[in-house]
């Protein structure tokens, strides 16, 4: 689109086309039309994977939910909320002091350079 040359001119002048726009502009029209259908495929592309991820989030919620009703493994809600309830315990866990570095004396021989 940004072109100043035409691509294929010598094609396009053996043809000796009279109809439609000169054509510069028509190489414009085409290349506006190439880049503006380019995105139908990343749309269709971005639509399908979308579709694909929900469908699998349903089918593992279903599995896990099945786990649980046999109870082939604990739940998994009740272990993230143990695990969380470990950290609020490890975080209210009364804080040793840390101990300050040491000072250094103050000399003379500092306080004459």
């Amino acid at each position: 689109m940004s072109s100043t040359g035409i691509i294929g001119v010598g094609r396009w002048e053996a043809v000796g086309r009279t109809w439609g726009p000169d054509l510069a502009q028509d190489q414009y029209n085409g290349g506006a039309i190439a880049w503006a259908t380019g995105d139908i495929p990343v749309l269709i592309t971005t639509i399908t994977l979308a579709v694909q991820w929900v469908r699998s989030d349903r089918r593992e919620a279903r599995r896990d939910d099945r786990q649980i009703d046999r109870g082939d493994s604990g739940d998994p809600l009740a272990a993230y909320n143990a695990y969380l309830a470990s950290l609020h315990a490890r975080d209210r866990r009364p804080q040793r002091p840390t101990a300050q570095p040491a000072r250094r004396a103050d000399t003379a021989e500092d306080r004459t350079t």
